[in-house]
Formats: C-alpha cells, structure tokens, sequence
C-alpha cells in the first residue's frame, strides 16, 4: 500500500486505504482500511465499463484546528476506480494551527483513477494544506480536480479564509513530471485580494490534472474547447512535458467550476476509453 510522505499511523485525525484490484471482469477493492474520521460507503457500478466508484464521508462534518487526514489509493493493473466524497469538504476556524491533508496515490499498468471530490469550502480564519503525490506507471490514466470556495462570514465579506495551500507531485515511471503548487493567502494581503485583478475580479478557483498516455494536441484542444464552452467561468487549459494537462478556472459559482472540470474530464473518458460523462451520486 502506497504512504504519504510524513503521515505517522495511529495519529492521524481520519485514515483511509483502498486498494482496487481486478475480478471477473470489474474492478474491487481487493484491501478497504479506514480509521477516525474518515470512511467509504458501499462501492456502485454506475456504467458496464467494470469501473468501481468509491464515495468518501467525513461523519464528523467539517475540518478543525490540528485535523490531519490520510488518503491512500492504489490502483493494480488494469483496474479502473472513481472516488468522490459525500458532500463538500467544510474547513472551519483554525486560529492557532492548521488543517493537513495527505493524498498518495499510486496508479498501475493500463489502470485509471478519477478523483472528482466535491468543493473544498474554507470558513474565516482556516487555514488548509493539502499534499498530494501521484505515482504512475506509464501507461496509467489518472484525473484529479480541486474547487476551491470561500465561505460564509457574518458580514458577508468575501476570502476571509487564512490560506489555501495546494501542492501535487506527479511523477511517471518513477520521473518526476509535474509539480504544482498553489498558494492563495488571503490573510496575509486583504486588500490585494479585494483588486479586481485578482483571480480576474473572480471569487472561486478550480485545477483540473491529467496524464494519460493517450493525451495528444489534438486531445488538448477539444479539451480547451469543451471548457471553454461552459459558462460563467474563465479557464486556461495546459499541455504538460509528459502526455497530459492542467486546466485552471476562475468564477463566482462552485457548480460552474464543476461542470468546466468535469468537461475535462469527460473528454477523456469519451475519448480514451468510450465512457459516457462523469456523474456522481452522492449516496
């Protein structure tokens, strides 16, 4: 089983493991470990392709000061899974420390993960830092996403959150091929993330990651074009060294950055693997 770098067992707020393998014909988890804080609700199969969906829950409800989650997802060769989580991910006050989550995933041969969790809502004065690191086989398929809102204050000022801290670490045949690292920290500047340059006058975010061997220009270009066509939301999307891409969005509305990176992502799956669109049953 993949480890998150600096994750110590036993200490950790919540821990999750799953490990999914193949058998007749669709993908299972062949080792399911949760502990704390952290769960999995009952796989479903929501199309013939064989792919399990994993739906993550947090029974506590909302993250606090000194919470530090787990996640570790490996994915054998020729197994197809997509994980999401219950409902969208609430980081309250943290006045004297921060939340920490880890995420390693580990993707084999002819294998695919999608991780399309729901927003990530940051209260005033949280403070979250998320580590992720993706291992690849070359001939792996992964897609992961992140949206990023700021929550409700009582005077209904705008990114009254401490910090958003965001690094991913990909790597490919053990290569180090991408390293994002996004940092928006709102407590240290308010006045400048007020500007209307700042996230092009914009009050929501969102990245959008993928690799896949099957990634070309030509795929990199109906992906901008699927983006660029839903509404409400400003997008770039990038081609990376490695066959893949990055989409960064900016709008005013969690369901228009979700519908813009799930574009993404449903172009691959119509593309690469003949899969219909993303849909996800929270249940």
């Amino acid at each position: 089983m993949v480890e998150t770098a600096g994750a110590v067992p036993g200490a950790t707020t919540g821990e999750l493991e799953l490990r999914i393998g193949l058998s007749g014909g669709k993908s299972v988890a062949t080792r399911q470990f949760h502990a704390g804080a952290l769960k999995v609700v009952r796989p479903h199969y929501l199309d013939d392709s064989g792919q399990v969906y994993y739906i993550t829950a947090n029974p506590g409800g909302g993250y606090v000061g000194s919470d530090t989650y787990r996640i570790a997802v490996d994915v054998e060769e020729g197994a197809s899974v997509l994980l999401t989580d219950q409902s969208a991910t609430k980081v309250y006050r943290t006045p004297d420390s921060c939340v920490t989550q880890r995420i390693a995933f580990r993707v084999g041969a002819g294998a695919v993960l999608e991780y399309v969790p729901d927003q990530l809502i940051l209260y005033r004065d949280a403070d979250f830092r998320q580590e992720m690191r993706v291992d690849l086989d070359p001939a792996a398929s992964a897609f992961f996403t992140d949206v990023v809102t700021p929550g409700w204050s009582p005077n209904g000022a705008q990114f009254r959150y401490r910090q958003a801290r965001l690094r991913t670490e990909v790597r490919v045949g053990g290569k180090l091929a991408l390293v994002d690292n996004l940092r928006i920290a709102p407590g240290e500047d308010l006045e400048a993330m007020r500007a209307p340059t700042y996230l092009g006058g914009r009050t929501h975010f969102a990245t959008a990651i993928c690799f896949d061997p099957a990634v070309d220009d030509a795929l990199v270009r109906e992906v901008r074009d699927a983006v660029r066509a839903e509404g409400g939301v400003e997008a770039s999307v990038s081609a990376c060294d490695a066959p893949g891409f990055v989409v960064r969005a900016v709008g005013d509305r969690t369901e228009e950055l979700m519908r813009a990176v799930q574009a993404a992502g449903n172009v691959v799956r119509r593309r690469v693997r003949g899969q219909g669109p993303i849909g996800l049953r929270q249940y």
